[in-house]
């Protein structure tokens, strides 16, 4: 990648709470060594770039996954997510998810939705039940 698209990609993913460097494979595997991420010590070879994503990783994918598309020399070789590694392919799909604020707001939703209906699913069986009432009090009067 030449300079220009590296300034782009870094100020790209600035704006959505992520840094990148670029790291020697040696302090990578000397700062990999003894925690979770041990299990991408296999992937320190060639050059390489890391991530930090502070915040909503899928906007971090989405922006990845669309430099990759338009710059064919950046390849994404391996993440890792909470106690996870995941594969070039598990980035890409994680870059398809809805943001976390879409997820949220779908949740919760939901969650307002449920008590809504419960609430109408009753008052449709007290309406029925009123309108049994008044249609027996009719009769009555009638008689």
């Amino acid at each position: 990648m030449n300079v220009t698209q590296m300034t782009r990609l870094r100020n790209e993913l600035r704006n959505v709470h992520a840094d990148m460097s670029v790291v020697k494979n040696s302090l990578l595997k000397i700062a990999s060594t003894g925690n979770r991420a041990e299990v991408l010590r296999d992937k320190f070879t060639g050059p390489n770039a890391i991530i930090c994503v502070y915040k909503d990783p899928v906007s971090a994918a989405r922006i990845l996954s669309t430099f990759s598309k338009e710059i064919p020399q950046l390849k994404v070789k391996a993440g890792f997510l909470g106690d996870h590694a995941i594969t070039p392919e598990g980035i890409l799909k994680l870059a398809t998810l809805p943001s976390r604020e879409v997820l949220l707001g779908k949740f919760l939703g939901t969650l307002k939705g449920v008590p809504q209906r419960f609430v109408y699913v009753l008052s449709g069986n007290l309406m029925k039940l009123m309108m049994t009432l008044n249609a027996i009090k009719q009769k009555k009067e009638q008689n």
